[in-house]
């Protein structure tokens, strides 16, 4: 139990868990978002109609909302704040936007060198369901990636890694939030294979890649968020990488394929996103951005904090 006086634990209670059992508070959170998404992916099947998801992404925000002010937070403690704003979001949009140059410049040229005509082509399509449209559905894809990247950044690394920092080292932090992050995405080839729209061996190649991909993006993010206590460099970066894959490809002889069935813009792309890592450590010790602190109380005190990443 924590050492605050009684009336402060019963005006606080959510925060008097949170911080006696920060895993086990963060796991229920996390059992209840990822409740409505099945309920959302597997029942009522939103994005086969209006081609998004959108009570997973809408819900999961309100739920991690009401959990951060019922314990007595504002969404600026877990990292929606004004403070290094503008450097933060330069980072995200000069780094990651590289990443994404480089990767679709490589990748049309890896093509042509072997023969085949590519160009990348514009348009609105969501990759899960196959919907597509013109302006209007690219709109509202970008518009949905908003609320899910404000949902995501704000479970996996505005409270989970907080939390975890107050039990675990600075890594040990990060990699658990990314582990739950790629778990959380699973739902995608397990419904492909529940509705028989894929063989098992296409499903498990499809989760492996998946698992690979959303993992080193939780690293990355979680690190991101680590070193310059911000939530706004992740949620744009996470706002661009959902948009690109959804009106971004490559047509070939062979059609129109995302930009991540090709093996080299896989490839440079994950590699691409670790190398963020060095680079966002480089850009926080040069201009002396803060590390996030764990979870700690509404006074603005924080419970003794875990071993920090070497600069």
């Amino acid at each position: 139990m924590s050492d605050h006086p009684p009336s402060f634990r019963r005006q606080h209670w959510l925060l008097e868990i949170s911080l006696d059992r920060p895993v086990l508070v963060m796991l229920a959170l996390y059992l209840l978002v990822w409740i409505i998404k099945i309920l959302d992916t597997f029942i009522f099947r939103l994005d086969e109609l209006i081609g998004e998801a959108i009570l997973t992404k809408a819900l999961g925000f309100v739920v991690v909302v009401a959990y951060v002010w019922t314990a007595g937070r504002r969404l600026r403690d877990i990292g929606f704040h004004r403070r290094h704003l503008s450097a933060t979001l330069a980072t995200a949009v000069v780094g990651f936007g590289l990443v994404y140059v480089i990767a679709f410049t490589a990748q049309l040229a890896i093509l042509k060198a072997s023969g085949e005509e590519a160009r990348i082509v514009f348009s609105a399509v969501d990759p899960r369901t196959g919907l597509s449209g013109g302006l209007l559905f690219g709109l509202w894809l970008v518009a949905a990636n908003l609320v899910n990247s404000a949902m995501e950044e704000a479970l996996f690394r505005g409270v989970m890694l907080r939390h975890f920092l107050t039990r675990r080292t600075a890594w040990g932090a990060i990699l658990l939030q990314a582990a739950l992050f790629s778990l959380w995405h699973l739902s995608w080839p397990l419904r492909r294979l529940i509705d028989g729209n894929a063989l098992p061996g296409e499903v498990a190649f499809e989760a492996f890649g998946l698992t690979l991909s959303t993992l080193v993006s939780g690293v990355v993010y979680g690190y991101f968020t680590y070193r310059t206590d911000s939530l706004w460099g992740v949620f744009l970066a996470h706002v661009i990488n959902n948009s690109v894959f959804n009106v971004l490809f490559i047509s070939t002889a062979a059609g129109t394929q995302s930009a991540l069935e090709f093996v080299p813009f896989a490839s440079i792309f994950l590699i691409g996103h670790l190398l963020m890592i060095p680079v966002v450590g480089l850009v926080g010790n040069r201009i002396g951005l803060p590390e996030a602190r764990p979870w700690g109380d509404v006074t603005g005190r924080v419970e003794p904090t875990a071993t920090a990443i070497p600069p």
